[in-house]
């Protein structure tokens, strides 16, 4: 794209219809610019519309936003991405402009520009682009000097913005060379320009400087300290180990002055808070890193951060500096220096006057409470990592238990009492001291190891249930005092396991009622509250609630549930519709329930169809479809064709819309329930099999994995279908796709594999030498330790159901006597590496059957292969996983929070039963001990020279132990 007055006037005109509030205009806008981008120097050609001080500066605002944008998604672009990349000579002119630019924009553009440039300094900083960081230097000193601050904080938050990458990244060499790079050129002027800015602070406020002049001061102090914190996160600098004095001083100085003419105004406030924040985080990362060098330090900070804090209102403007300074002294007290709180009264000082306050709920917390009870929830649950005042206060209580905990027991059950005292002296004025006990004894109760099981120390728990808690749980009104009630079930949810059986089934009826609690917090906690009760396990792991202690109130709590989800704002709430995927999967659902619950399924599913938002609350509805099908159809098989009449058309919806988040469960759900029909299967299950076998089904990654899962239950129920009008060849088609890929081989055994177990030899003869060419090309041309895996366990199914000799003879059509090279160079040493009980089994069976009914291998002249064959086999059997199998990378774990990605999403309760192809065996092990004694019974004194010669002393040895088990002798 050409720098000209045309093009000056396409981008400017582009970028002004896309601010039109008018559809047509701003659609063909933004189409015009996504096809521009492709062309060279689009990037370029922005920029500089940007810099045109004769384009209206909206207009060169959104030119800035779009650059940025296009600088994320092609500064680095790769080759496979479809997107064309940034051409080099164009990425130079960019550098070479943008720095002057950013600086002499207005304060909008400029924070695109310092976002954009931190966008290339992510990859190309500092060894690609060796003259930032001297420009950004001496520009930083000519504002300096020019006292021009909003150039001068321009220039520090784009610092900022590049060296953060600092605190994210792996210690490598390459990252500590980039810092001593950063170190050398930069930790000077930014000592310079932090000491000079200082006193210009104290100047300012001595002499009752303004507001106006007192604003980038500070602005420009806070960011120094962020470029301090990046600096100095890896390990501490030189540097700053030989300036810690300067830079201390500075810091205490923050903490502990005052500055009315700033604080008296909202803005001001939070200027001199944010730097303040900034501070405690630089004192909190030198007391966790570098706690031997900062000790001088130590007492003065604690001191200053503690008054500090006592004058810390409860506004929430303040929250970011009451939770930092509160980490710094969480961080002292579970260090080596935590005698600082070790004297008379200190830890009911903090307590009185740092940790209740912060506990006690402000009018900001029942405002989210009521207005945005998802947020609440997320910042009241454990495990949220949003830092909340109430949390960080008790951890604060938990790092001094660390070594005092008797002295925090004390005072803390000591103040429990007290905020309880002050509520039963007037409950309607006083409820939020209740509030703030219960909060505490949650908040402060340790969890056990490897369990869900919590302790505390602090109450008795039967006691403080029964007199605390007891009485909010059994209020007639489940809307009165919502907060406490919230707590209270919070509260049971938290202490479940100790709350004895007998007890607890009678609350349940009290927490059914607060399914219909008004406040969606208390809907949500009741519904939680009932999910993890139903999860409690006995000691000897069985669940503690079965299915007969919730049968007299079930019809009641799914009606509830479902009339809970009619709440406005709880119409997709992930709570409820977890609790229902509980109760379904405990419970015994007859058909009174069955039908109910199934019509308020489809319902909710039928209108998220419509616009899916909630991927969390989405996964567990179609939970509770499986479950509610498996469950229910286990009871009462001529249920399927109700549950069928109500689901279909959703599905079909589903199928029909192309919805591609849900397209997965759907098929997983047509394959749970192609499974439970008897054949023949309906018309309309036929039709979803022909669109099974179009190749366009195929092309979305994510929904291979339920295709195949619905594919083998059309093999395993319609053997008779899938072999008329040439249709199984179309099914080895999709097979020998997804077995070329190493990311989709799996899949294609699972196909192959239903294939071998449920169609006749007669019907897959023909196909055989396909498969097997399909299958040795791949081995040949890129062989995984998970393909060769899954060749060994396809080559055992195959023998095991259709004999060694079909086994050979089909082999034997790709190459003639292939089967020794198989044997030699593949079969034999990867047999070893099988895993899993069914598996192990399978494979040491059919490799077994090989060597002893094999015409060829009993033949004398093949006595080394038949040998080295049972040394695998005894490996395979005798030895433990750990032994013979290496370790590879683990699976990394899928995130709680399911998304709508490209990835596939299992549904548990719509799983594959494992099948045991080999169910009359029962032990593999006496299996090949019977079957090679058998077999040199009848060639006496030959098996026992070849063992002798062929398999390992520790697999002879442990041949002999297993002989000697099933008393069979090999003569």
């Amino acid at each position: 794209m050409e720098w000209n007055p045309d093009t000056l006037q396409f981008l400017s005109q582009c970028f002004l219809h896309t601010l039109s509030p008018v559809p047509e205009p701003r659609r063909a806008a933004e189409k015009s610019l996504s096809e521009a981008t492709d062309l060279p120097n689009y990037g370029l050609a922005v920029l500089r519309l940007v810099a045109e001080p004769s384009v209206d500066e909206q207009i060169r605002h959104a030119a800035a936003v779009n650059f940025k944008n296009h600088l994320r998604s092609r500064w680095l672009a790769s080759a496979d991405s479809g997107i064309s990349p940034i051409i080099d000579s164009e990425k130079e002119q960019i550098k070479t402009l943008i720095v002057t630019l950013m600086l002499s924009s207005s304060p909008r553009i400029q924070s695109q520009l310092s976002e954009a440039l931190a966008v290339i300094g992510k990859h190309d900083f500092p060894k690609s682009w060796p003259a930032l960081l001297p420009e950004l230097i001496a520009n930083l000193q000519k504002a300096a000097l020019a006292g021009d601050f909003a150039s001068v904080n321009g220039i520090l938050g784009t610092a900022s913005s590049i060296f953060k990458k600092f605190r994210y990244q792996y210690r490598t060499d390459d990252l500590f060379t980039d810092i001593k790079y950063c170190l050398d050129n930069f930790a000077a002027p930014l000592t310079e320009i932090f000491q000079k800015t200082s006193s210009l602070i104290d100047s300012a406020a001595s002499s009752g400087g303004s507001a106006a002049i007192l604003k980038p001061l500070f602005e420009c102090q806070r960011l120094c300290c962020r470029i301090f914190y990046s600096l100095n996160f890896q390990d501490l600098p030189e540097f700053f180990e030989d300036h810690m004095n300067e830079w201390m001083v500075e810091f205490k100085k923050y903490l502990c002055s005052n500055y009315p003419v700033l604080e008296s105004t909202a803005d001001g406030l939070t200027l001199v808070d944010d730097l303040r924040a900034a501070v405690c985080e630089n004192i909190n990362l030198y007391m966790e890193k570098n706690e031997e060098e900062f000790q001088g330090f130590l007492n003065e900070f604690a001191s200053a951060v503690w008054t500090l804090l006592r004058d810390v209102s409860k506004s929430p403007s303040r929250d970011q500096l009451a939770t930092t300074a509160i980490k710094f002294l969480t961080t002292v007290s579970t260090s080596v220096h935590h005698a600082l709180f070790a004297g008379d009264n200190v830890i009911k000082e903090i307590c009185q006057s740092i940790v209740i306050p912060n506990v006690s709920l402000r009018d900001e917390d029942e405002e989210l409470f009521e207005m945005n009870y998802i947020e609440f929830i997320r910042r009241d649950m454990e495990g949220s990592d949003v830092d909340t005042r109430r949390r960080i206060a008790c951890e604060l209580l938990k790092g001094l238990a660390t070594n005092y905990k008797p002295q925090v027991t004390e005072v803390v059950s000591l103040e429990i009492k007290k905020l309880l005292s002050s509520f039963s002296a007037n409950p309607a004025a006083q409820w939020k001291d209740k509030d703030c006990a219960i909060y505490l004894v949650i908040s402060l109760a340790t969890k056990k190891a490897g369990g869900a099981s919590v302790s505390t120390d602090l109450i008795d728990v039967q006691s403080f249930f029964t007199n605390i808690i007891l009485p909010e749980l059994q209020s007639h009104d489940v809307n009165s005092f919502p907060m406490l009630k919230a707590g209270s079930l919070k509260f049971l949810t938290m202490f479940r396991s100790q709350i004895p059986k007998a007890f607890a089934i009678q609350l349940f009826p009290e927490l059914v009622r607060f399914l219909k609690a008004e406040s969606n917090v208390v809907h949500s906690y009741a519904a939680s509250c009932i999910e993890k009760l139903l999860l409690v396990k006995e000691e000897g792991g069985k669940g503690r609630y079965a299915a007969g202690d919730i049968r007299p109130f079930l019809l009641q709590l799914m009606t509830n549930l479902f009339d809970a989800l009619k709440f406005q704002e709880s119409e997709e709430n992930q709570y409820l519709m977890k609790c229902i995927m509980r109760v379904l999967g405990v419970s015994e659902i007859s058909g009174d329930v069955a039908g109910p619950c199934i019509g308020g399924l489809t319902s909710i599913l039928s209108e998220v169809c419509k616009n899916p938002k909630n991927p969390v609350f989405n996964h567990y509805l179609f939970e509770s479809v499986a479950v509610l099908v498996r469950r229910a159809c286990e009871r009462d098989i001529a249920l399927i064709s109700a549950f069928e009449t109500s689901l279909f058309p959703s599905l079909q919806m589903i199928l029909a819309n192309d919805i591609t988040e849900f397209l997965p469960y759907a098929f997983q759900l047509l394959a749970q329930l192609v499974e439970l029909n008897r054949p023949p299967l309906s018309p309309n299950y036929m039709q979803i099999f022909l669109l099974l076998l179009a190749p366009d089904s195929w092309k979305r990654s994510g929904n291979v994995p339920a295709l195949v899962r619905l594919l083998q239950a059309f093999l395993q129920k319609a053997p008779h279908e899938v072999t008329q009008e040439n249709r199984l060849s179309q099914v080895l088609g999709i097979f020998e796709k997804l077995v070329s890929s190493p990311s989709t081989d799996e899949q294609g055994f699972y196909i192959l594999n239903t294939v071998i177990e449920y169609l006749d030899y007669s019907v897959i003869a023909p196909y055989m030498k396909g498969v097997w060419s399909a299958l040795f090309t791949r081995l040949q041309n890129k062989k995984t330790v998970k393909f060769q895996k899954s060749l060994v366990i396809f080559m055992s199914l195959f023998l095991v159901k259709h004999g060694q000799a079909h086994l050979v003879e089909t082999m034997n059509t790709v190459q003639p006597n292939i089967l020794t090279a198989i044997l030699e160079h593949f079969w034999i040493p990867n047999l070893k590496l099988i895993m899993g009980t069914i598996e192990v089994k399978l494979t040491a069976v059919a490799a077994t059957r090989l060597i002893c009914e094999t015409p060829a291998l009993v033949d004398p002249s093949a006595a080394k292969l038949w040998g080295k064959m049972l040394d695998s086999i005894v490996t395979l059997v005798a030895r433990p996983e750990q032994e013979r199998v290496l370790d590879e990378p683990e699976m990394p774990e899928i995130s709680e929070n399911v998304g709508y990605t490209a990835a596939f999403v299992n549904l548990h309760n719509a799983g594959k039963k494992e099948e045991d192809p080999l169910s009359d065996i029962r032990d593999p092990k006496q299996f090949v001990v019977a079957s090679v004694a058998r077999l040199a019974s009848a060639s006496p004194g030959r098996y026992p020279q070849i063992i002798g010669e062929n398999l390992e002393e520790a697999n002879q040895a442990a041949l002999l132990e297993l002989c000697k088990a099933y008393n069979c002798g090999i003569v």
